[in-house]
């Protein structure tokens, strides 16, 4: 057990979803908000100050430019309702297991690779 709640948080999915509301959500996996994912989610958004918590979710494409981190506009919405069918056919699981969560810092930047751990949960 950490301070966020029991470890391993098990989530159920409910679709994959493409859309271009969001670069960082481009392409999803929609989850299922049961109590415990939300108490975790409570418990690590009062841990870190964050902003009104969005639905939740785990991002398997961001449409942002690797150099630029500018959005692509080679990715539209029907580009990406197809990406997200294909992964909805390739997905099979119903249930997914979230481990080792960790509380990382952007910097400043959206490039992922330049994040540094602040600390495991």
């Amino acid at each position: 057990m950490t301070e966020c709640g029991l470890l391993p948080l098990r989530v159920a999915k409910i679709a994959v979803t493409g859309a271009v509301v969001t670069p960082f959500r481009a392409v999803f996996i929609e989850v299922e908000n049961g109590a415990e994912l939300r108490e975790f989610r409570q418990r690590l958004h009062d841990i870190v100050g964050a902003p009104p918590l969005i639905p939740p979710h785990i991002s398997l494409l961001y449409t942002l430019d690797g150099c630029s981190q500018a959005p692509r506009p080679d990715f539209d919405a029907e580009r990406l309702k197809a990406i997200a069918a294909k992964c909805a056919e390739a997905i099979d699981d119903a249930d997914f297991t979230l481990g080792r969560p960790v509380v990382n810092s952007a910097g400043g930047g959206y490039n992922v690779r330049s994040w540094k751990l602040i600390r495991s949960l």
